[in-house]
Order: structure tokens, then sequence, then C-alpha cells
């Protein structure tokens, strides 16, 4: 024992080795007596470490579980996925390590567990982001409203932060699930709520991005418009530059050159037999690839891939849909063909310049940039085309 002992302390020991162990060391003397406190102590370090390696091993399978369940909730995957992976991880410890097995079977990752994990990370790092939040002299948001596959209506949230040591946050503040209607009323009592959610003061809010719906740019109904008289303090409003990018690469008029390619993989890839037929098919000439993909208007960037594919596989395709008995005229048509092949080029630089203006860490100059190098890009096309 390490330090003074305090008298009342010191009193109860005398009392008690008085009346129980006086008999016994008392007649303990010399190299004897140091060898049965010695003894003692050893006994006594013993059982405090026994309870130590117990406490330790506790806090290293709790660990093992949280770090478990992040990695399953950021690959969304089912939370009962915890039990397979405890699975996983005793058929390897019983072959590779089996001292290592007791740490394993008191690892607790049941789907139970894993959402009352899930729940107490999202807590934390809800606490954590409001602290750096409110060490932010100004930050600006980003909104963006879509549907899901269930047609729910989500709100995401962006929130950009600043603090007085020129720090720069950039995290998702909260996705929101909005029932019902979706006016800019119903956004901006959304966003007010979040707001108090996370504490976010008035006063600090420099700037609004949104996705440029009718919704958000109303002039007297819409988020915007709601969200500038709100504020006490000055605030900028932007259309998301990504989102304008989309709206230009719209005015291409080639809906003729979209439909029939549109058609087509839609024909190929929505009836079984017939997707199952033509990836026979591609397999059994060796073609470089095993399918076509699908075009999706919400997913921007899959028209490219689309457009990409279906030029690669554009013999294999003509062969198939004639052995189905389609009509694909237009395969033959060199108009059609070179609008195609326009098309595949130009939504392939667009898509180029999707993904460079995605990204953290982005700021306006570095956008400016990207932007301004793709007009030229445009501008040297146009002249090698004269």
């Amino acid at each position: 024992m390490s330090g003074e002992i305090a008298v009342f302390k010191e009193y109860n020991i005398k009392r008690h080795y008085s009346t129980k162990d006086a008999d016994t060391f008392d007649t303990l003397t010399g190299q004897v007596r140091i060898d049965r406190v010695n003894l003692l102590k050893d006994s006594i370090n013993s059982q405090q470490s026994f309870f130590k390696a117990v406490k330790l091993s506790s806090e290293t399978a709790t660990k093992i579980s949280f770090l478990i369940t992040e990695a399953i909730a950021k690959s969304g995957k089912p939370l009962s996925e915890g039990e397979f992976v405890k699975d996983c991880l005793d058929i390897y410890t019983s072959v590779a390590c089996p001292n290592k097995q007791s740490i394993v079977e008191s690892i607790s990752l049941s789907h139970q567990t894993v959402a009352r994990r899930v729940d107490d990370l999202s807590s934390n790092i809800e606490i954590s982001l409001i602290k750096r939040l409110n060490a932010c002299k100004f930050y600006s948001l980003a909104y963006d409203e879509s549907t899901d596959v269930s047609d729910t209506a989500q709100l995401a949230i962006f929130v950009r932060g600043v603090t007085e040591n020129f720090e720069i946050i950039e995290e998702l503040l909260d996705l929101c699930t909005m029932k019902g209607t979706t006016t800019g009323q119903d956004i901006f009592n959304v966003v007010k709520h979040v707001f108090t959610k996370f504490k976010l003061a008035d006063e600090k809010p420099s700037g609004l991005t949104t996705d440029g719906a009718p919704a958000m740019t109303g002039k007297h109904k819409g988020f915007v418009s709601l969200m500038l008289k709100s504020m006490t303090s000055p605030l900028m409003a932007y259309h998301c530059i990504i989102h304008q990018e989309q709206l230009c690469a719209k005015t291409l008029d080639m809906k003729h050159v979209m439909e029939n390619v549109v058609n087509t993989v839609n024909f190929i890839r929505s009836k079984g037999p017939n997707h199952r037929q033509f990836q026979a098919f591609l397999a059994e000439i060796g073609s470089d690839y095993n399918d076509v993909i699908y075009f999706s208007q919400v997913r921007w960037l899959s028209r490219a891939s689309t457009l990409a594919r279906y030029w690669s596989l554009l013999e294999e395709i003509k062969t198939f849909m004639t052995i189905q008995g389609k009509d694909v005229s237009f395969l033959d048509d060199d108009q059609w063909l070179n609008d195609l092949a326009f098309l595949v080029d130009i939504t392939k630089y667009l898509a180029d310049l999707n993904l460079k203006l995605q990204g953290r860490k982005q700021f306006v100059n570095n956008l400016y940039e990207y932007v301004k190098a793709f007009i030229n890009k445009l501008q040297l096309f146009h002249q090698q085309f004269i």
C-alpha cells in the first residue's frame, strides 16, 4: 500500500490484526516473517491482476462490438449481420488463435445490441457535431429534396462551417423524411426544426444552396424566400452548380437517340427470358461485356454509362434484336449512328465534369476553373467540326 494510511483506517487494521491474526503472525520473526509478508503480497497482486484482466477483456469486447457495428452501419447491411460476423470470428479464432476465443464469445452482436450501438454512435456523432458547429464563426447550408425507392420525400441538409482558426467543417447535417406535401413552407418547417435540434444560431448562416426546384425558389412562398425573411443577418442564396450543369445538358436535342437506346435496353433487361438469352448470347460469342446497363433519369451519371456500353455492344445488340424479330432499322441509319456517337462522347465529358464538381473541400474558384475549362474544350471541339 502506497502513501499514508488515514488514522481511522490504521486503527481498524491494528484492531483486526490484534484480534484475528496476532497469534498466527507474532511468532514469525526474521526472514520467515519477511517471506510470509511477500507471499501475502503476491497473493493480493494475483487477485487484483485477475480482476483487471476480466475488466480489460470486457472493455476489448465492447470496443470490438462498436467497431463492427460501425462497419455494418456504414455498409448499409442489415443489423442481423452482426451475428454472422460473430460466427465468422469464432471460426477464425478457433483455428488461428484458440486462446482468444473467449473474447469472441463475450462480444455481443445480436441485432438488438447492434441497434442500440447504432443509436449510441448516432447520438455521439450528433453531440460532437453540435460542439464543432458551435465553434464555427460562419457556416453555409445546402439543401436537396428527392424521393427514395418507396416514393417517400427525403430532404438532405449539408453544412460547411469555418472556425476562427480557418478550420473547415463539412458534414451531412441531417436527412429528414417528409410525409405528405413538400411545399416551400413544409421544407422551411423541417429546416427550422433542424436548426433547433443542432442549436444553430440564426446570425451565423452566410449562404444557402438549393437544387433550384420551384418549391425551393418560389418568389413568395418558396423555401429560399421564407429563409431570407426569417434570418437576422444577410444571407446569399445560390443554385447548385451541379444541378445547373445537368439543366444545360438537357438542352441537347437528342431525344430520338435516347428513346431508341432506352427502349432497346428495357426490352433486353425488363424481361427475364430476354435478359438471360442476351447474356448467354454474349458469353457464346466471347464478348468483352456481359450485359447492357440500365438508364435511370435520376441517376445522372447512368446516361454516359448506358450509352458507352450500348455503343460497345452495337453489333451484338443488332444481331440479338434481329433474332428476336424487333425492328432495329435505326441501327442502319448513318445519321442516327453519328448522333449516337456524338452523344456517347459528349455525355462522357459531361459525366467527367460532374464528377469533378462533386466531393468534399470544393471551393467556388475550383468549380469555376472546371466549368471554364469545359467551355474552352467545347469551343475547341466546335472549331474542329468546322
